[in-house]
């Protein structure tokens, strides 16, 4: 192995750029060792390890000037930091990305189980988070309590679908669109809560799935009086309201008035 080498043959070795090559040159960050009689500059296979070191803290986001510090420095402390820095990065990323597997799985699980389905049936279901205000009240929801609840990493508003919830009367009634509060959502949990806020606890719903082709929503009628046929032949009492929760919507040649998909929640006991 040779001793010294030219900027192209150091830049073809590492992939780096002769450009680059250049501009650490220019501020001092990393030079060539010898002068040759012809004027060219050469590296030495000496500086081998810190061009691998300056190409892997480059690579973990080390700035320009924070490398030039720790190059300069006496001790390991400076490439320990940024170290630390890196991991608890990477550490960040899986977590968000492992939401995001989740989310991803959640999203695809109610597709699957609500678009392609119309069976009726009584399943336990896991706890769930909602944010939600009676209708006929003068405001909307509170924007700021939006925010403030999708704050963080969760994001907790993207993973939301819009819910309309009915009471226990209006439901035996046959008052199906008759509403009692309006909102979201998710299996995810909040990154805060509020007056808007509460938790879903897990238990055993009557399921429906239904699709709605009218503004009127028209189709949900018979889907709920399905749903409340199988209740009572299956001797279950209803524990609370109906949750009419939003899975998927698509123009279907017209974003005017789409397609929607929709799953039903009846609390039983």
């Amino acid at each position: 192995m040779k001793e010294f080498y030219t900027i192209g043959e150091v830049s073809r070795i590492f992939n780096i750029p002769a450009p680059t090559l250049r501009y650490y040159d220019s501020i001092k960050l990393l030079s060539p060792w010898k002068k040759g009689e012809n004027s060219y500059r050469y590296y030495s296979k000496a500086q081998f390890e810190i061009i691998s070191m300056i190409i892997f803290m480059r690579s973990i986001g080390t700035p320009i000037k924070r490398l030039t510090e720790i190059l300069n420095d006496d001790n390991a402390g400076g490439v320990q930091g940024e170290l630390k820095r890196c991991r608890e990065e990477i550490n960040n990323r899986i977590a968000e990305l492992e939401l995001l597997k989740t989310k991803v799985r959640v999203f695809d699980d109610n597709i699957r189980d609500t678009c392609y389905e119309s069976d009726i049936s009584l399943v336990t279901l896991p706890e769930m988070y909602m944010m939600s205000k009676p209708f006929g009240e003068e405001d909307e929801l509170d924007i700021d309590e939006i925010i403030n609840v999708t704050s963080g990493a969760t994001g907790w508003a993207n993973t939301a679908g819009l819910i309309s919830t009915i009471t226990p009367e209006n439901l035996l009634a046959g008052r199906f669109h008759d509403y009692e509060k309006y909102g979201y959502i998710s299996e995810i949990p909040f990154a805060s809560s509020n007056s808007y806020t509460e938790v879903i606890k897990s238990g055993k719903y009557v399921v429906g799935n239904m699709k709605i082709k009218t503004v009127e929503h028209f189709e949900a009628d018979e889907t709920y009086k399905v749903m409340l046929d199988y209740i009572n032949k299956q001797g279950l009492k209803i524990k609370g309201p109906a949750i009419e929760r939003n899975i998927l919507d698509l123009y279907c040649g017209n974003r005017f008035s789409p397609t929607m998909f929709f799953k039903i929640y009846i609390p039983v006991g």
